[in-house]
């Protein structure tokens, strides 16, 4: 049996596909009221956050959920804003592997929540 390239570009946008579903189901029990202001953005936003995480090498489903979960709490494209730098560092370290980066990020962001000025609670 021979699998050519184009069957297996389908099989990855298939999958592709059901992860986002997947995603989307758990954000919307999670963060029910940002999922509705959203609306229809909100499977390009999931989308987007996917991309990044694996831009930054963060490529299982529990490491780009846990990445997109983040996107929720600080907003979309988080790392490359000034006052994430501490994100920024995480995401760029080479001495880390792709695990402990979001283990850290998921960490620092549970240090840092409580000192947020807009009072947002992540739930």
């Amino acid at each position: 049996m021979i699998i050519r390239s184009s069957q297996l570009e389908a099989l990855a946008e298939s999958q592709q596909s059901l992860f986002l579903d997947r995603l989307m189901d758990h954000f919307r029990r999670i963060w029910p009221a940002r999922v509705e202001a959203l609306g229809d953005g909100y499977r390009p936003f999931l989308e987007a956050a996917v991309r990044a995480a694996r831009a930054y090498e963060l490529n299982t489903e529990q490491q780009i959920a846990r990445f997109t979960n983040l996107w929720f709490v600080w907003g979309p494209g988080f790392p490359t804003l000034p006052e994430h730098q501490w994100a920024a560092e995480i995401l760029h370290d080479p001495e880390r592997t792709p695990h402990v980066r979001i283990h850290q990020l998921v960490y620092e962001t549970k240090m840092r929540l409580p000192r947020r000025a807009d009072g947002a609670e992540c739930s």
